[in-house]
């Protein structure tokens, strides 16, 4: 991130809802992207507000390392509540919130599937009704899919009555 001069952190600063004390998260009010987060431009750059509140307040961001919230407010900019971390600190952080959640089965908005296709596909593959090059090609799908569905590496969550022991 390039050095800001003095009017330009005023600018920053300004779009800042400052609340007396450090536990309590200062807001942006500026522009924010569509995820959600604020967004500060200078100098024909974007940054993200957070990043550049950790920035004036802390120096330099080390490379490789996210600006990550304390507080679950994407909008938060109080130094205070900011840390740096990885991207993996922030998955398991995410996680431990419950805020990261898995999408399985056709939940899923790229399954090209359904779970009754699935449970059809391991039942003929398991029956030796057909080969797997043969499934990939009437369903629409790479080979590999088909292989991991049979070999029980995707759709690891959804077991047929068979399987289930019913």
């Amino acid at each position: 991130m390039r050095k800001l001069f003095l009017n330009e952190q005023e600018r920053f600063w300004d779009n800042v809802e400052v609340k007396s004390g450090l536990e309590r998260c200062w807001l942006w009010k500026g522009r924010a992207s569509t995820n959600g987060y604020g967004r500060f431009s200078f100098r024909r750059s974007t940054y993200k507000a957070h990043r550049v509140a950790f920035f004036l307040s802390n120096g330099r961001i080390e490379d490789n390392l996210l600006v990550l919230h304390r507080c679950d407010a994407r909008l938060c900019c109080n130094p205070s509540h900011l840390y740096q971390g990885s991207a993996k600190d922030n998955s398991a952080d995410a996680v431990e919130r419950g805020r990261h959640t898995r999408m399985y089965g056709s939940r899923n908005g790229k399954a090209k599937l359904t779970e009754n296709e699935v449970r059809s596909i391991r039942r003929q593959y398991r029956q030796g009704a057909t080969t797997q090059k043969s499934l990939a090609r009437y369903h629409g799908v790479g080979e590999s899919t088909i292989y991991y569905i049979c070999s029980g590496e995707r759709w690891i969550n959804l077991h047929d009555d068979e399987e289930a022991g019913r």
